[in-house]
């Protein structure tokens, strides 16, 4: 698999300290267990009226949950698409089929919340859905490649 759009190595660690720190942000604020100033309040909204209210906590200015998603987003495109220390085929094949995997794992999951969740709580699980393509093609690949390196070390 030709790697020349790979991100470095070194990206690898940054991308897992940013998707993890945005993700357990974004959920502590969402469950309000957290309440941070709103840092993004200052950045106007072009497309769309920005008076409408925060659906998740009912405030009527631009929340944090912007800045989560992009920082989510940002993270766990360097997490999932860095180069591992030795890419080789075998390597690009593993993130194939984890690729193709979480792919249809997600049109599952998204079948079944077309099928038993509406109103008001669709809109939560769309919102989960906007980033469980990446974060299982993230968790489906870490998971082969321990797989694989612990059977090539139990082969020996």
């Amino acid at each position: 698999m030709p790697t020349q759009f790979l991100f470095p190595h070194r990206y690898k660690r940054v991308g897992w300290v940013l998707a993890a720190g945005a993700l357990a942000l974004g959920l502590l604020e969402m469950y309000d267990v957290l309440h941070l100033p709103h840092l993004l309040a200052w950045l106007p909204s072009p497309i769309g009226n920005g008076d409408l209210p925060d659906v998740v906590a009912g405030r009527s200015v631009r929340a944090n949950h912007d800045l989560y998603a992009v920082l989510l987003i940002a993270g766990s495109l360097l997490a999932a698409c860095s180069r591992e220390r030795q890419e080789d085929e075998y390597i690009g094949q593993i993130r194939l089929d984890s690729l193709l995997w979480a792919l249809y794992t997600y049109s599952a999951l998204l079948a079944l919340a077309f099928l038993l969740v509406s109103g008001s709580a669709f809109f939560v699980v769309m919102m989960y859905a906007l980033f469980t393509p990446l974060l299982l093609f993230m968790v489906r690949f870490q998971v082969a490649l321990r797989r694989g390196a612990q059977a090539a070390a139990h082969d020996e």
